[in-house]
């Protein structure tokens, strides 16, 4: 299949906030203690402001004029400090395809076209987080070169 991919625009907001619905599912279930429920309104809210920003970057993959995935990417800068050097990258925040979609090469169009539209703007650094149980999504970020950067643990109870 051969989806296009369109940059997301206000007005598209509960639109995105149905995409993400798929995944949110998915991590309601894996994580509780770090997701909640919410709602298509709250969500929308919130995409709403982020499409008014100048950091977020979101695009929506349709199919036949149907959205079925979209990626949010965050562009951060940080200033020098006593332990790192200036630094500005992207993070790509959030992925999500309808499972009915899914392997047919929709997330990888999403990727590439976030890479492709950061980097226009001179973004070299592009970094992605994704929760240890995600592996399809693992997969695929190390078929278009991702490579693990840093591995975050936790401590659900004491040891001793």
């Amino acid at each position: 299949m051969t989806a296009t991919i369109r940059s997301a625009v206000i007005g598209d907001e509960e639109l995105l906030a149905k995409l993400n619905g798929f995944v949110q599912e998915v991590h309601l279930e894996r994580r509780p203690d770090d997701f909640k429920r919410t709602t298509i309104p709250e969500l929308a809210a919130w995409y709403g402001s982020l499409l008014r920003t100048s950091t977020a970057r979101m695009w929506i993959a349709e199919d036949a004029g149907l959205p079925v995935g979209y990626i949010l990417a965050i562009v951060h800068q940080r200033s020098e400090n006593p332990f790192c050097p200036d630094r500005h990258w992207c993070e790509l925040d959030q992925i999500a395809v309808d499972p009915k979609y899914r392997r047919q090469g929709i997330g990888r169009a999403l990727v590439l076209r976030a890479i492709a539209e950061v980097r226009v703007d001179g973004i070299r650094e592009i970094e992605v987080t994704s929760w240890s149980f995600n592996r399809e999504t693992h997969a695929l970020l190390r078929r278009l070169g991702f490579v693990p950067k840093t591995i975050r643990f936790e401590l659900k109870s004491s040891p001793i």
